[in-house]
């Protein structure tokens, strides 16, 4: 099942369930309201009950556009590594943003005003479905409700590592979610062997498979719920993939007016705008 939040007019939005031609709009503004709302909350979703719109009529907005957390872990691809020069982590390495305004998937992204070196690139996003705390690696999934893609723009400080805070109005992070978010009974399992890509003004300058992740969805769960209490609807961006080319070249610096273009297959692709 595919899931969306999408833009009705006059500042309102709704959850929706999206078909082949045409999207059913549900009883909640996001699809974060959604998710929080309950345990039976995919039944309810996949209900044939609501209005229909064309798809054709609708546009995308945030995905989930208030999530209590969003958990950036990194590095998570060896050709990542490369290009950073790090030593290997031995578990993941992870930043938490609070109170995080995620734009949608065709929505600019505002350029940090400060500091030319920035992390960015597609990346595969897990939408947290249960209330996890200390969750083994072996019951992690069983906390996912799907997969979408996110896009997280954000400037690296002199020791080689990303800010561990930040929100959309901020000069130091930006983040794109979305359009979609597929549940995981129409994905593989734990998210696997799906390509990633970023374009910046249609040139391909990173690319990963989510086979090649240093550490799975469950295993990153598992950690990070030992010290953060993960709510229905947070967020967890798994990682950006390397770049193309040797991995140990001169940065793509991003610049007001470029287009990027992150997509992982069989869930999603963002457009966003530098500005």
């Amino acid at each position: 099942m595919k899931l969306g939040t999408v833009r009705l007019g006059r500042g309102h939005t709704a959850a929706a369930r999206l078909q082949k031609q045409h999207c059913v709009l549900l009883p909640y503004s996001d699809v974060g309201a959604l998710i929080s709302s309950g345990t039976d909350w995919q039944e309810r979703a996949a209900a044939d009950t609501g209005e229909r719109c064309r798809l054709t009529e609708i546009s995308h907005t945030s995905l989930i556009p208030r999530p209590a957390n969003v958990v950036r872990v990194e590095p998570n691809y060896a050709a990542r590594l490369r290009e950073t020069g790090g030593p290997s982590p031995a578990v993941p390495g992870f930043s938490v943003l609070h109170s995080c305004r995620p734009v949608g998937a065709h929505d600019d992204i505002r350029l940090p005003a400060t500091g030319d070196d920035m992390d960015w690139g597609a990346q595969l996003g897990v939408v947290v479905g249960r209330r996890a705390h200390a969750v083994a690696a072996e019951k992690a999934l069983g906390h996912v409700a799907g997969y979408t893609v996110i896009n997280a723009v954000a400037v690296r400080d002199g020791r080689d590592r990303t800010l561990t805070s930040g929100v959309n109005d901020r000069p130091d992070v930006g983040i794109a979610v979305g359009p979609t978010m597929v549940t995981t009974d129409d994905t593989p399992m734990a998210g696997r062997g799906l390509a990633v890509s970023c374009l910046v003004d249609g040139w391909v300058r990173r690319k990963g498979n989510t086979s090649d992740l240093l550490f799975d969805v469950a295993t990153i769960i598992a950690h990070v719920s030992s010290a953060v209490t993960l709510q229905p609807g947070d967020l967890i961006a798994t990682g950006i993939p390397g770049p193309t080319g040797t991995g140990r070249g001169p940065r793509v610096t991003l610049e007001t007016g470029q287009e990027l273009v992150a997509t992982v297959k069989g869930v999603g692709e963002l457009r966003n705008m530098i500005v």
